[in-house]
């Protein structure tokens, strides 16, 4: 399988190129990423160089089984290349026993099988596989074709599960087998299928015709599937299987950009139906991915409350409000929800009776789940939520002599919590890793600590030991965020010495410079949630503020809110900016 474009993009409405996105995929299996808190004097103590309250270290709750170091350790092994099985990443929720599973949502319709079990176990393949449970759809539609051999609409369903999603292709030789079935389905459904159920397999048998531009084949399915959908008009499955299979052939294989009319069709149809159903879980979660894509989260926020609590058992649709929560501000909620889906994911792996600790890591998704609970919780200031989740990566991330660069470049995110929130000896204390982005993330965490404890002269030589470029030669495709990485933590270093020696002029211009790279396309393509802990322009308008640029801290503090809404660092730079030009007059 091939891995999709990321459905974040920003405000801006771009989106990553299918290629770039892939490496992050594979990359999230072993980086939990995010965003967060810090000050530009230091933010890990009850104050910063300037005297202002700040938030005291925490150690955090104690950890689960499921998050330690064995418990990292399947999720440093990420898989690499374009033919990773989609199916691997799901719930991995696949009963021994087929097994109608409930609580992930709503979704199905009724088809033509005068056997009500083969009903029942299509119409929770459906639900399974809108939830992104993929093996667990594919094995529920097994059974409903093993329970009438003669439903087309069993195979169709089969077929559809198997194939591409928003979030990873299929090659033409995956595709296929899965034409031969959806041309079985064809000719049963000649015989006792509703003209519906011909349409509906029609369409899909062109995703699956033969030919390499397996993206031709997904953008004719999704032209077949609006016809349906118009045909149908008041047909709420139809129009969110439209819309699913819009989404699909909006990214193609490195392109710039993605299809803008196909991304808004979506949202129209998406919006059709929950007028009619507000409560569609299968229409909520396309929908939050499409106003997320489009750059317009907030259009989902009411219907992102209610998804959990509708689809409580799906640990990828209880973890899904956080991409609207994270891109309003929400930081906190961010956080919690996918907590919860993290819970789930362990519950998920004792169910399975997979080895404790280190089961859960065999759910990818649970990795996505831990990146974006370590975003949100950093960006809130979640001390405990945060160094629960990236003291265990740390750990096994030292451990590992072979990563990718980018890869290395998300597993950093655990030396970037520590610094933000551990005890500064604690941090000290880590063991140097064998890998080389993560050498130079661990220097940079030490340098924080050692601003901490006014060690001046001991974080100028961790600053020092930075790296200016790890890649040998000239800086590839799969080298140039992780490269950038290494700017962005020098910089800002860099600026936290300046800060804390008083030198503020000279901590606004390595600011600025960490903060330029920060904001270049490239490393903003990394928004999944963001590949740095948080927006540095706010450390620029923190130094000007400090320097008695008071105007520049202001214009920097509302820039940096424009890339993170309602963060309360930036908000309160922006708020003594305000009050100290308000004296000024």
């Amino acid at each position: 399988m091939v891995a999709r474009a990321s459905l974040h993009a920003g405000k801006g409405g771009k989106s990553l190129n299918k290629a770039v996105f892939h490496s992050i995929v594979s990359a999230v299996l072993l980086g939990l990423a995010g965003p967060a808190l810090a000050q530009a004097g230091h933010d890990m103590g009850s104050h910063d160089v300037s005297g202002h309250d700040m938030q005291a270290p925490s150690t955090g709750k104690p950890l689960s089984e499921a998050q330690t170091a064995e418990g990292a350790t399947k999720a440093a092994e990420p898989g690499h290349g374009d033919h990773a099985d989609h199916a691997s990443h799901d719930d991995n929720t696949v009963p021994k026993v087929p097994t109608l599973l409930t609580g992930y949502g709503n979704g199905g319709f009724t088809i033509s099988t005068t056997v009500p079990a083969a009903q029942a176990f299509f119409s929770n393949g459906l639900e399974l596989g809108a939830a992104f449970a993929h093996k667990a759809a594919i094995a529920a539609m097994a059974e409903a074709v093993r329970l009438d051999p003669g439903c087309a609409m069993c195979l169709w369903g089969k077929a559809l599960v198997s194939g591409p999603t928003i979030n990873y292709g299929s090659d033409a030789k995956e595709r296929a087998p899965l034409l031969v079935m959806v041309r079985k389905a064809k000719a049963l459904a000649a015989k006792n299928g509703t003209a519906r159920e011909r349409d509906l397999i029609d369409a899909l048998i062109l995703r699956y015709l033969p030919g390499k531009n397996v993206h031709a084949r997904d953008v004719a399915y999704a032209a077949a599937m609006r016809h349906v959908a118009a045909r149908y008009p008041a047909d709420n499955e139809i129009a969110v299987l439209t819309a699913d299979a819009l989404m699909v052939s909006s990214f193609v294989e490195d392109a710039e950009d993605f299809d803008h009319g196909a991304i808004d069709a979506a949202i129209t149809l998406l919006e059709q139906v929950l007028k009619r159903a507000p409560e569609h879980t299968p229409a909520i979660h396309f929908y939050i991915h499409a106003t997320e894509v489009s750059g317009e989260p907030a259009k989902a926020e009411r219907y992102a409350d209610k998804l959990a609590d509708l689809a409580p058992n799906a640990s990828h649709l209880v973890h899904m409000p956080s991409h609207t929560f994270f891109w309003v501000g929400r930081y906190q909620d961010a956080a919690d929800t996918n907590w919860r889906a993290v819970e789930i994911g362990k519950a998920n792996a004792r169910r399975l009776g997979l080895p404790e600790p280190k089961g859960v890591w065999d759910l990818p998704y649970h990795a996505h789940n831990v990146i974006f609970g370590l975003g949100g919780a950093m960006m809130a200031g979640d001390a405990r939520t945060a160094l629960n989740l990236a003291r265990p990566l740390v750990e096994r991330s030292a451990e590992r002599e072979k990563a990718e660069p980018f890869s290395q470049m998300l597993a950093a995110a655990g030396y970037f919590a520590m610094a933000r929130f551990d005890d500064p000896e604690a941090v000290l204390a880590l063991a140097e890793p064998k890998l080389p982005y993560l050498k130079a993330a661990r220097h940079y965490a030490r340098g924080e600590a050692m601003v901490w404890l006014r060690d001046l002269a001991g974080a100028k030589a961790e600053l020092a030991a930075i790296p200016a470029q790890v890649a040998e030669g000239k800086v590839d495709r799969d080298h140039r965020a992780p490269e950038q990485m290494l700017g962005i933590t020098r910089g800002v270093l860099e600026g936290r010495i300046a800060m804390a020696e008083g030198r503020y002029k000279d901590a606004v211009t390595a600011f600025t410079a960490a903060a330029d790279i920060e904001e270049t396309k490239d490393f903003m393509q990394f928004s999944d949630p963001p590949a740095f802990w948080y927006p540095v322009r706010r450390d620029v308008a923190a130094a000007l503020l400090a320097s008695g640029d008071t105007a520049g801290a202001r214009t920097a503090a509302e820039e940096s809110l424009r890339l993170r809404p309602r963060d309360a660092v930036a908000e309160d730079v922006l708020r003594r900016a305000e009050g100290m030009a308000v004296r000024v007059h």
